[in-house]
């Protein structure tokens, strides 16, 4: 299955993709949307997950989204405040969720860090980005 949107490498860079999503170590993110600007393209937001060997858990309660480009809105600001708003959201995010907390609730990885996983290797931020559409 092919990501949504095949990425630029310099974007990409850092990433994991499972399925068709991209996600990011939260520690390399900021830099991603950053990257993500400067080339271009407009993030639209994402959610956090676990991607753990006994499986994906996906924390869809933890979601940064950027609000719709507005008619008329040029292209390189809706990019930038479109960076600005899920940075801000994620940025709240990581400082207000306990991470061990919410992993606690998956009975899969709650037995794996029994084990010694170390869950919050396995934390990403998978985000949805576009580029500007053509013609426009």
């Amino acid at each position: 299955m092919e990501p949504r949107l095949a990425l630029p490498s310099e974007l990409a860079a850092g990433a994991s993709i499972s399925g068709n999503e991209y996600g990011w170590p939260p520690s390399l993110f900021a830099d991603a949307a950053c990257r993500a600007e400067a080339l271009g393209f407009a993030c639209l937001g994402g959610q956090f997950q676990f991607r753990a060997p006994a499986g994906i858990c996906e924390l869809y309660w933890l979601r940064a989204h950027s609000t719709d480009r507005q008619p008329g809105e040029n292209w390189h600001v809706y990019c930038e405040r479109s960076r600005t708003e899920v940075l801000r959201g994620f940025e709240q995010i990581m400082a207000e969720t306990d991470f061990l907390q919410e992993a606690q609730q998956w009975q899969p990885l709650s037995a794996a860090m029994e084990q010694g996983l170390d869950v919050l290797s396995t934390l990403f931020f998978v985000a949805d980005f576009i580029a500007e559409p053509e013609g426009k």
